[in-house]
């Protein structure tokens, strides 16, 4: 749907979070009239622009697409915005994937713009990417963030993007895992011929989820950009450290990769780079050291949202002694691998709940310590007592926040809150 096609149109926008809001002002400015409902009560009919928190599975949207209701969203009016312009547009980027896609936006972001570069960043990462579109002429580039739910209904290809994992989540959005991988990598499908992809070779669920994928260049494998033995290489040709940068573990170093193979699609001289990539500041709960009391770190991880991701966080402190912090929201995640994982390096597990009986089953049933608690502030206070001095107390859920906590950023600030009351003793 072109956006010349909805001048003068009647047009229902479903949410009136932020992007809801910003679409309503883009639509305004366009002559339609606009509604915005929060919870339709009665049938939905016509052109709906639909908030990505609200899941295309709902039967509401099956219904009224049966009578010939369109359903579109803001980040397709931006999409269709920046394609329309006649000359001069921003080249587009959209990174996408399980893990790790708001630090790789945002480095991208940085580099770009420490290179002189005029770039936008926005999605999914907090601006919504409609709050852009009346600006688009001021741009040279835009990173847009894109979440599952953003990419399942998204109808125009970007001029690059990049996909970093896959890993099972958001069940409760699109029902099943495998309606997860195939709404993700909608933002592969819908690319223009000839539009390339940056994937990561490692992550063996997104392989084999794409081997049948064309224009796709890859990286963290011997022929791309990747990292080894402390350098970064492009191929054969070696590029600079990877020691002592400011994003901790290999995950990160992954996602460095990326940013590296986008840098390269886009002409840079990569050794130029490595300066940009060391002055950049790593987002919020993140693997963000939060505390060091008698000796003991206190790193929020509050992020981390799959067993796979907490496995990657307690990685990025092999050599130490680690108390996990884990439990949330219940995904009917796996946790066989996390359970093995602690067991195998002594990682004793303070469980919350929901998930921390499952948790506490899983452990306990591969050998493993682990103890549960009621909630943040018992797992706090006890991890204090256990640790010692070299020790490292790890928030990393491995699990998401809601149901206990609006969403991760809270769960993060509450870790803290109990942490730094353990200083004030």
């Amino acid at each position: 749907m072109l956006l010349e096609e909805l001048k003068n149109r009647n047009i229902t926008v479903w949410g009136d979070g932020r992007e809801g809001r910003a679409v309503q002002i883009f639509l305004e400015h366009r002559n339609n009239n606009v509604k915005t409902v929060v919870d339709p009560v009665s049938s939905l009919s016509g052109v709906i622009v639909k908030s990505p928190g609200i899941s295309n599975y709902r039967s509401e949207i099956s219904n009224a697409k049966r009578f010939g209701s369109v359903f579109t969203s803001g980040t397709n009016l931006f999409m269709e915005a920046a394609l329309m312009m006649p000359e001069d547009r921003p080249f587009l980027i959209g990174v996408t994937g399980t893990k790790g896609k708001s630090t790789t936006s945002s480095l991208i972001y940085h580099v770009l713009k420490e290179l002189g570069y005029r770039v936008g960043l926005c999605g999914n990462i907090g601006i919504p990417a409609i709050e852009l579109a009346e600006h688009l002429e001021d741009y040279d580039v835009i990173v847009v963030e894109m979440s599952s739910y953003q990419c399942t209904d998204l109808i125009h290809g970007f001029d690059l993007t990049v996909v970093l994992n896959l890993y099972p989540e958001h069940i409760d959005w699109h029902l099943t895992h495998e309606n997860y991988y195939k709404d993700k990598l909608n933002i592969l499908r819908v690319r223009d011929p000839g539009k390339k992809a940056i994937v990561n070779y490692n992550n063996g669920t997104l392989a084999f989820h794409t081997r049948e994928e064309k224009d796709l260049i890859h990286y963290n494998n011997m022929d791309g950009v990747h990292e080894f033995n402390g350098w970064f290489y492009d191929g054969t040709e070696k590029l600079f450290t990877s020691m002592m940068l400011p994003l901790k573990g290999a995950h990160n170093i992954e996602n460095i990769c990326a940013v590296l193979s986008v840098m390269k699609e886009l002409g840079v001289e990569l050794t130029e780079c490595e300066a940009h990539i060391r002055s950049f500041e790593p987002l919020p709960h993140r693997l963000q050291e939060i505390a060091f009391i008698n000796g003991v770190r206190y790193v929020d991880d509050s992020i981390s949202t799959t067993p796979e991701t907490a496995i990657a966080a307690m990685k990025s402190y092999t050599g130490c002694n680690i108390i996990l912090l884990a439990g949330g929201h219940d995904r009917e995640q796996d946790y066989v691998e996390l359970a093995k994982y602690v067991k195998d390096n002594d990682i004793p597990v303070l469980a919350m709940p929901p998930t921390g009986r499952r948790i506490c089953e899983e452990v306990e049933e591969a050998g493993g310590i682990v103890y549960e608690v009621k909630d943040m502030k018992e797992a706090v206070v006890r991890a204090f007592s256990m640790a010692k001095p070299g020790d490292v107390v790890l928030l990393s859920p491995a699990a998401p926040s809601y149901g206990v906590y609006k969403n991760f950023e809270e769960r993060g600030d509450v870790f803290k809150e109990n942490v730094l009351s353990l200083d004030a003793k």
